[in-house]
C-alpha cells in the first residue's frame, strides 16, 4: 500500500482546505508537479491521487500563503529596505501618485496608477507581460485571472475586483504556455507572499516575476456563500449583478435597480481565510498601492524593493505617472495606518478565537517561539529613541507621526521622567475638533511594557502582548527613568528574519 503521509496535499487538505482558509490563489496548481489539482471559485479539487505517482511531495502546503513554511524567508525579499514601519512593513520610500493621462484616471480607479505602470512597463519592454484580474466572459463581477500582453488589455482589466482569482496560476501559465520570463504580476497579499514563497522554494517556475505589485486589501468575498445570501436574501442570481461598489454599503447594481447591502452584513461574507489575514498592504510585494483616502483619483505607492523603486522611478522619469508628498497629507497617512492596524488586530483577534476551537489557524508574522529566547534585547533595539514631550498636541503627534517610522512613542515630563507611551491609537481616537486642544500627556498610555539589558527577545515579546502594545522600553536598571533603547514587533520578526535568511545560506 502506498504510504502517502509525505505528501504535502494531506498536509494542505487538514489545515487550510478543510478548515475553509483557501483564498483561490492558485499557487498549489501552478506549482503541482503532477497537475493534480485545480482551482474554481476559491475551492481546491483533487483530480486525481498524488501519491500514486509520488513517494515524496512537500511543495503545495509549502508555497500555499496560509501555511507556516517559507514565511521569514519569504518577507526576507524586502527586508533589506531601510525603513521598518510598525504599521505597513518594510519600504523604501511612499508617496501619493496618479496616472498622468487624464482618459485612464476617469476609465480607472485610484488615479489609474496600476494601470498607468503596467502600460508603461509594457512599452519600455521591462516586463514582456502583465497578470492582472479581469472580468469574466460569462459573469462580469467575477475576476478572471489573464496574461495581458498589450496595454489594450491592461486597460480592459481595470476596476476593482471583490472575488479571488488565480492569479498565480495564470503566473504560471505565463511562464509556461507563454514562455515568458519577465513579468509583472498584480494580486493581493496572499497572492504576493506565494509568489515569494515560490521563488524561495526554488521551484522551476519561480524568479520570472520582475516586478509584483501588491493590492492593499481588506478581502474578498466567499464566491459561492455570497452568490447563495444575495439569492436567498435579495432574489438576486449571480448573472442579475453587472457591477459592485464600496462605499458605505455594499452596492449591488442590476439592470433594473441598485440594492445596497450593509457594510457588517458584507463582512460577514468574506473568506475566513481573509478575516484571519493581518496585511493590508501586501508587505512583501515590490511595489503596494491603494486608495488615498479620501482623495478620489490619487493613490498611496509604498516602494519596498530596489527593483520596484528602480522601476517606479523610471516611470516617473518618463511621465507616466505624477507624485505627491505623502508627508503632507496627514489625513491620508492617519487613514492609511488605521486601517492597516484595524486588519492586523481583527485578523489576530480571529485568529485567536479561531485557535481555541481548531487545531490550525494561518499564519502570523510573529508568534512565540525559542528562536527569540537566544536574542538578547540590546542586540537588536533602537538606541536612538524618539521620545514626545506630555505637553505636546495631538495634532502636532499626528503631524509628526506622517513624517517617522513609528505609531508608538515614549512619553516623558517637563522633568524628562517616562511618564508613559502613546500611540497612533489614542491619537485617533480624539475628535479630529479636539485634536489642537488635547495633550498628549492626558491621553498616554501610563502601563508601559518594559525591559532591561539581559533579557531576551522572548521576555520582550512576552511583555508586549500582554499589554497589548506591540514595544518594549528597554530601561538603565542602575536608573529606571532612564531610556536606553525601543524594541517593536517590527524588530522581533527582522531578527527572526535575519536568522532564517542565514541558517538557509
Amino acid at each position: 500500500m502506498q504510504n502517502n503521509r509525505l505528501i504535502a496535499y494531506n498536509i494542505l487538505k487538514k489545515n487550510i482546505l478543510t478548515n475553509g482558509f483557501c483564498t483561490g490563489c492558485g499557487a498549489c496548481q501552478a506549482t503541482c508537479p503532477v497537475n493534480a489539482l485545480r482551482v474554481k471559485d476559491d475551492h481546491v479539487k483533487r483530480l486525481q491521487d498524488c501519491s500514486q505517482n509520488l513517494d515524496l511531495c512537500p511543495i503545495c502546503n509549502e508555497v500555499c500563503p496560509h501555511s507556516q513554511a517559507l514565511l521569514l524567508r519569504s518577507a526576507g525579499a524586502v527586508a533589506d529596505a531601510p525603513i521598518r514601519s510598525e504599521a505597513v512593513g518594510y519600504l523604501r520610500k511612499s508617496l501619493l501618485a496618479q496616472a498622468s493621462d487624464l482618459k485612464a484616471r476617469k476609465k480607472g480607479s485610484d488615479g489609474a496608477v496600476v494601470s498607468a505602470l503596467l502600460t508603461f512597463g509594457l512599452e519600455s519592454k521591462t516586463f514582456d507581460c502583465a497578470v492582472v484580474s479581469g472580468a469574466d466572459d460569462k459573469n462580469p463581477i467575477k475576476p478572471k485571472a489573464q496574461v495581458a500582453l498589450t496595454p489594450q488589455e491592461v486597460a480592459s482589466a481595470a476596476g476593482s475586483r471583490y472575488f479571488p482569482a488565480s492569479v498565480v496560476e495564470a503566473y504560471r501559465s505565463a511562464v509556461i504556455e507563454y514562455a515568458k520570463g519577465k513579468i509583472a504580476v498584480v494580486g493581493t497579499p496572499c497572492q504576493a507572499l506565494a509568489l515569494r514563497k515560490i521563488d524561495v522554494w526554488g521551484h522551476k517556475i519561480g524568479g520570472k516575476a520582475k516586478v509584483i505589485i501588491g493590492l492593499f486589501c481588506f478581502g474578498t468575498f466567499a464566491t459561492n456563500p455570497f452568490f447563495r445570501h444575495i439569492e436567498k436574501k435579495y432574489g438576486l442570481l449571480a448573472n442579475d449583478v453587472t457591477g459592485i461598489q464600496l462605499s458605505h454599503d455594499l452596492v449591488l447594481t442590476t439592470k433594473q435597480c441598485k440594492v445596497e447591502m450593509p457594510l457588517a452584513e458584507a463582512k460577514m461574507l468574506t473568506n475566513i481565510g481573509c478575516k484571519t489575514c493581518i496585511d493590508f498592504t501586501a508587505e512583501v510585494a515590490d511595489i503596494s498601492i491603494g486608495r488615498a483616502y479620501p482623495h478620489k483619483d490619487w493613490a498611496i505607492v509604498i516602494l519596498r524593493t530596489k527593483a520596484g523603486e528602480d522601476f517606479f522611478n523610471s516611470a516617473l522619469q518618463r511621465g507616466a505617472v505624477v507624485t505627491r508628498n505623502i508627508e503632507k497629507e496627514p489625513e491620508v497617512f492617519e487613514h492609511l495606518i488605521v486601517a492597516a492596524l484595524q486588519k492586523r488586530t481583527a485578523g489576530l483577534v480571529k485568529a485567536s478565537k479561531l485557535e481555541k476551537k481548531r487545531d490550525f489557524v494561518p499564519v502570523r508574522l510573529l508568534r512565540e517561539t525559542k528562536t527569540l529566547a537566544d536574542i538578547k534585547v540590546e542586540d537588536i533595539m533602537t538606541r536612538e529613541v524618539v521620545t514626545v514631550p506630555s505637553s505636546m498636541r495631538v495634532s502636532e503627534l499626528l503631524a509628526m507621526m506622517a513624517t517617522k517610522t513609528y505609531i508608538g512613542y515614549p512619553v516623558i515630563n517637563e522633568d524628562n521622567e517616562l511618564v508613559g507611551v502613546v500611540t497612533i491609537e489614542e491619537a485617533t481616537r480624539v475628535a479630529k475638533e479636539m485634536r489642537q486642544k488635547i495633550q498628549v500627556g492626558d491621553i498616554a498610555r501610563p502601563n508601559v511594557s518594559v525591559c532591561y539589558p539581559g533579557e531576551t527577545a522572548f521576555d520582550a515579546f512576552r511583555k508586549m502582548s500582554q499589554l497589548e502594545t506591540g514595544r518594549v522600553l528597554i530601561l538603565n536598571p542602575a536608573n529606571p527613568q532612564k531610556i536606553m533603547g525601543i524594541v517593536t514587533k517590527r524588530d522581533l520578526m527582522h531578527a527572526l528574519m535575519k536568522q532564517a535568511t542565514e541558517s538557509a545560506l
